[in-house]
């Protein structure tokens, strides 16, 4: 009879706990959806509406003032890619893109050795090297056109000592290695951070076997260190080329996109277009060229990285 009696309870029980936890997980849900919904809020009004507000005035003739917008198709696709100083911006673009990303993996890659080994002075090298990452770029731009302008610091140092200044920022020659290098120096220790954390989750045990069989410390990097990054190489190779695709800031402070439009990235030259020509709807095609491209390239380089990484991994 106890047994009768108590059937029902146990089920009743069991619905309870069933409840609590349908009721548990519905609460987690709603509480993962309120802590998500701020940042796809901001995420949707900032950048996806902004980018189909883009694409809508590309088909227009608009100078961002006038009330009335006219039609004009693909006018202005048609217009930018024809357009000389358009095509001119995507090679400087390219060529901070990849220069950049091949120097500032190879620098990330090569301090992140050094950092991995344990000393007293480790952890004030890594704050050191990832100290620049923390900087805006505005104010890097600002103090290094401070120091390399032809009558900053570092011109008067040389005067001083008894040297010839070298225009840093002035020339169409040295321009765009100045940017350049200062924006290497900007993003290496990120790639670092990451090369770094890549480091430390490569299994000991490998380097001890290799050890054993009397392996060197190139054969350990070619076969152990090296493979194991792949991953680590893949997200920083996407991440500071696109991040190099859109290049702005430091330009945009340090030169303006001169001289001779020899440091003019697409950025600099959208925002020349769009709000010193008042060609807003020009600007926006322009603008659509860059973001699919972009996308395109991160698309494909991911792709390719990831395949590279099963193959090494494997």
């Amino acid at each position: 009879m106890g047994s009768v009696h108590t059937l029902p309870d146990f089920l009743e029980t069991l619905k309870r706990i069933q409840y609590m936890k349908l009721n548990t997980h519905t609460n987690t849900k709603i509480q993962n959806l309120i802590l998500f919904s701020p940042g796809f809020i901001i995420y949707v009004g900032l950048i996806v509406f902004s980018i189909i507000l883009c694409f809508y005035y590309s088909f227009f003739d608009w100078d961002g003032i006038r009330k009335t917008m006219d039609f004009v198709g693909f006018t202005n696709y048609i217009r930018a890619f024809t357009n000389n100083e358009f095509r001119s911006s995507i090679v400087t673009t390219f060529y901070f893109a990849i220069f950049g990303t091949v120097v500032v993996n190879i620098a990330g890659i090569v301090l992140a050795v050094f950092l991995n080994q344990k000393s007293p002075l480790t952890y004030f090298y890594r704050a050191a090297f990832f100290f620049p990452q923390l900087i805006s770029l505005v104010a890097i731009g600002f103090i290094f056109k401070g120091l390399l302008s032809y009558i900053g610091i570092v011109n008067t140092m040389l005067v001083n000592a008894g040297f010839a200044k070298i225009d840093f920022i002035g020339t169409p020659d040295n321009a765009p290695l100045t940017v350049l290098l200062i924006s290497i120096w900007q993003t290496t220790g990120f790639a670092t951070v990451l090369y770094l954390a890549g480091l430390q989750a490569i299994p000991n045990d490998l380097y001890d076997a290799a050890k054993v069989d009397g392996a060197n410390a190139w054969v350990k990097f070619r076969y152990i260190t090296f493979p194991w990054l792949a991953p680590s190489f893949t997200a920083v190779t996407v991440f500071l080329f696109t991040g190099y695709m859109k290049i702005f800031d430091i330009i945009f402070v340090m030169t303006g996109g001169g001289p001779a439009e020899k440091t003019q990235s697409v950025a600099v030259y959208i925002m020349k277009i769009g709000f010193n020509q008042f060609r807003i709807s020009y600007a926006s095609a322009v603008a659509i060229y860059m973001t699919i491209l972009v996308m395109a390239i991160a698309l494909i380089l991911t792709g390719v990285l990831r395949k590279r990484e099963e193959l090494l991994i494997s």
